[in-house]
This record gives structure tokens, C-alpha cells and sequence, in this order.
């Protein structure tokens, strides 16, 4: 039995400008990390007493004789990427809820296809593991979206990626201390709006024309939020996650909504400085950045259950179990 552990990510900066519609012309710049949230792909071929071919248990439990009968997109896509003919029983399990604008779909993918490699004893890279990723989601699946969440799932860590023209990419980890990490992350706040949305809807709303100015904002401000992080300029980092966010939201009225924007503006009331919706938008998590002066704890008391503790996880998607 092999299983898989692969990071969840937040990504600060540069959101959206990863569509190959966009990066494709202009390149582009993304800031962000993943953190100690993880998804757990398990696998083992299916003996050959039972009499079905693949079992796929996650939040619906699918058992068919044929894996292109296979519902769930992303196993069926993988499946179909490696070419794989014999039966499988395959198991996910999440430690934050699925479309929720973590990155929960792509981590998934690439710790499946982790998964799958070694079950056929081959070794994988992070780069490789990202790259495929993306061509099974982006071109396999013809799923609109980015290619961030694939990179941040495949290697970990806080990172800059750049994104090329041509589509390659450059993964740098953050020059910053581990002071200056955790100065960082005791001052951040990760709330849930409560409810998750359908990212696929949301995400093809990004790729329309009229969001190119957004976009070229966006990528502008993430240039100068990276320099700030690296600094350790907390306070402007937050300002410009508050900015960002604005520009985001002018993409399209899918993005945010009036329940999304009483929590944003609850929470700057309670001295987030600034913050953003994770994802593509809808619902999902909430990540911002609080003033010195507030108490963790008084946040942790008011928001409950929906406050999520997270810290930095450094290493991408890894094998636990073979």
C-alpha cells in the first residue's frame, strides 16, 4: 500500500496571473508557501478476488469494471495519463475541506501521480511531477485554471516562482531567516467563510479579456509584495495584500460576494491589516496579516472553529507509507 502526503498552499501574490492566457504574454511572478495541511492519496492495485476493477473512495464512493467509467475527473485523468490498464483502489483524505481555494485539487493530482509513480517503481522529480500535473489538468482535462497550485503541491516551501512565456518555470526558495518566518506566520490568520464553491466556474470568469489591466496590476503589485517579504516589511506586505485583493475583485463579480466581504471587513475591524480570498474566489479561506498590537488568541476565541492554525510545511508531495 502506498500513500502519499501532499501540502495545501496559500498564495499571497500574483493570483491569476498564472492563466496561460496571460503568463503566455507577459510572464509572471507568484509569492507564496504551502503549510502543514495536507491530502492523503492511498493506493494499492485491487487483488484480483474482488470482482470489480477500481474502487475510488473521497467524498462519493465510485466501484467500476472499467477505469474510463471513472467519475472523478482528476483520478480518471491520471489514470488515463500513465496508462494504466490494471484495477486500483485509491482513497483520499483531506485536512481542510476540498474547494475551499487552497490548492486542494492540484495537491491531490500531483500526490496521486506521486503515489502512482512509485507503485511502478519510478522515480519522479518535483519538476517532473509538476509538469505533469499541469498538462493532465490544463490540457488532459481541458480544466480551466492556472499553473501555480501544481508547483507550490509538487516542491513545498516558501517560494517565488516565475513563470516563463513559453510556460517553464523557476522555483526560488524565500532568502528569509527562520526568525523572520516565524515573525511572519504569528502575525497571520486563516478563517473559513464556511462554505466551499465550485472553482471551475469561478476560474474560467479569470480568463476573460477585459481582465488584463486587473491583471497587470496584480502582477505589478507582486513584484513589490515579493521585495517587501523578503525585507521583512510585515506591515506592507499586508497593505499590499489588501490592494491586490482589490484589483482581484474588479475581475469579475464571481469573486467575492456580500457574505465573503462582511467577514473581510470583520476581520479589519479586528486588525487585519490586509488579507485576501484564497483560490479563484467564491468562498473558501480567508488569509490575513493582523496588526503587531492583536492578540492571536482574542481571534482564535471569536472566529472558532472557522480560525485554522497553520505553519510552514517545507517539502512538497512525499511518499509515507510504501
Amino acid at each position: 500500500m502506498i500513500i502519499s502526503k501532499t501540502p495545501f498552499r496559500i498564495s499571497l501574490f500574483g493570483g491569476s496571473t498564472d492563466y496561460e492566457s496571460f503568463y503566455s504574454k507577459y510572464g509572471s511572478l507568484l509569492v507564496g508557501f504551502t503549510i502543514d495541511k495536507y491530502c492523503y492519496a492511498i493506493i494499492r492495485k485491487t487483488p484480483k478476488i474482488y470482482d470489480y476493477r477500481t474502487r475510488v473512495a473521497y467524498s462519493s464512493l465510485e466501484i467500476v469494471n472499467h477505469n474510463k467509467n471513472i467519475k472523478h475527473n482528476g483520478v480518471r485523468g491520471v489514470i488515463d495519463f500513465l496508462n494504466i490498464k490494471y484495477g486500483l483502489e485509491i482513497s483520499h483524505l483531506g485536512d481542510l475541506p476540498s474547494q475551499t481555494g487552497t490548492g486542494s485539487s492540484s495537491s491531490f493530482i500531483v500526490g496521486l501521480l506521486n503515489a502512482l509513480y512509485t507503485l511502478r517503481g519510478t522515480k519522479i522529480t518535483k519538476r517532473q511531477l509538476a509538469e505533469d500535473a499541469i498538462y493532465i489538468e490544463r490540457k488532459l482535462l481541458a480544466e480551466a485554471g492556472g499553473v501555480q497550485d501544481q508547483i507550490w503541491a509538487a516542491y513545498g516551501g516558501m517560494n517565488s516562482i516565475h513563470i516563463n512565456k513559453d510556460g517553464s518555470f523557476d522555483v526560488k526558495p524565500l532568502p528569509l531567516s527562520d526568525d523572520a518566518i516565524n515573525n511572519f506566520f504569528n502575525r497571520s490568520v486563516l478563517i473559513y467563510t464556511g462554505k466551499s464553491r465550485q472553482s471551475y466556474k469561478i476560474a474560467k470568469a479569470h480568463d476573460n479579456g477585459s481582465a488584463v489591466a486587473y491583471k497587470k496590476n496584480i502582477a505589478k503589485i507582486a513584484k513589490v509584495g515579493y521585495e517587501a517579504l523578503i525585507r521583512g516589511d510585515i506591515d506592507e506586505v499586508a497593505h499590499l495584500l489588501h490592494k491586490s485583493w482589490i484589483e482581484k475583485r474588479k475581475i469579475s463579480t464571481l469573486i467575492s460576494n456580500a457574505a465573503v466581504n462582511e467577514l473581510y471587513s470583520s476581520l479589519l475591524s479586528d486588525g487585519m491589516i490586509g488579507g485576501k480570498l484564497l483560490g479563484s474566489g467564491g468562498h473558501g479561506f480567508i488569509f490575513g496579516i493582523l496588526d503587531e498590537s492583536v492578540s492571536i488568541d482574542e481571534i482564535k476565541v471569536k472566529y472558532k472553529s472557522h480560525y485554522v492554525s497553520c505553519e510552514l510545511s517545507k517539502a512538497g508531495s512525499v511518499i509515507i507509507n510504501t
